[in-house]
């Protein structure tokens, strides 16, 4: 089964390293459709949705978190709908960047714990070489 090809999907790519990612500071790509998207069928994301009906609903303003840097109170919904995108763009870039680096940390220590059992394998064997040859079973 060593030299089998996977059928089934892992969630990783091989020979990526955290530095071939794309950085975090790279600009996000802005979206133009040739054909309406399959991911984002609607003008105006649920979220905003339900902070609009709310509003209107019970006649409050925005909320926004203190330490949030989002945009101002005059920015346009299509401004914070840009700027949650980018939000939700550089948290995945984290999160794969992170993934990477666990899984290589997860390897080298597969290595090391492989080599380690050779290593103790090799032990056993001379010393049970050892012992045979002085007559013990």
């Amino acid at each position: 089964i060593a030299g089998r090809r996977r059928v089934n999907a892992t969630g990783t790519r091989k020979g990526i390293t955290p530095d071939s990612l794309v950085p975090l500071d790279a600009p996000t790509q802005s979206r133009r459709y040739t054909t309406p998207s399959v991911t984002s069928r609607k003008e105006l994301p649920a979220v905003f949705a339900r902070k609009r009906a709310r509003s209107q609903a019970f006649d409050e303003e925005e909320d926004e978190l203190a330490n949030d840097p989002a945009p101002g109170p005059n920015a346009t919904e299509k401004e914070q709908i840009e700027w949650k995108r980018r939000q939700n763009t550089l948290a995945a870039r984290k999160s794969r960047k992170r993934k990477l680096e666990h899984q290589q940390m997860l390897e080298k220590e597969v290595r090391e714990l492989k080599t380690e059992r050779d290593t103790w394998k090799t032990r056993t064997l001379t010393l049970q070489a050892l012992l045979a040859s002085h007559g013990v079973p």
